[in-house]
């Protein structure tokens, strides 16, 4: 397999490690597809339980997607790095749009100051 799908592998578990830390996981430096996976599906347990409103389980829901993601492309791994990338990305734009959804859920406000 190219070196590329490989680097792009890499670059897509560093940003989905960034990613979790704003929701609240403790930083990774040299994360894997499970323990990504396994962090997400906690965090998302904690969201969808929340008494903070609609909107902060709607984003526990968004985690749970973004879990399954990773968990696909956990099954792929080291086989086919183009399917692995592309539930890695899945899972980037759903964090994504976690992110987004959590910031007007609180108003706006700072997802660090979460």
């Amino acid at each position: 397999m190219s070196s590329w799908w490989v680097g792009r592998r890499d670059g897509l578990l560093a940003e989905l490690a960034g990613l979790l830390v704003l929701f609240g996981s403790d930083p990774v430096e040299d994360p894997g597809v499970e323990e990504l996976a396994d962090t997400a599906m906690a965090l998302a347990g904690e969201y969808r339980t929340s008494d903070r409103g609609e909107g902060i389980r709607a984003t526990g829901a968004l985690l749970d997607e973004a879990a399954a993601e990773l968990h696909a492309a956990d099954r792929f791994r080291g086989t086919l790095l183009p399917v692995v990338v592309r539930h890695l990305r899945r899972a980037v734009a759903l964090l994504a749009s976690a992110c987004a959804r959590l910031g007007s859920a609180v108003g706006g406000q700072a997802l660090a100051a979460w």
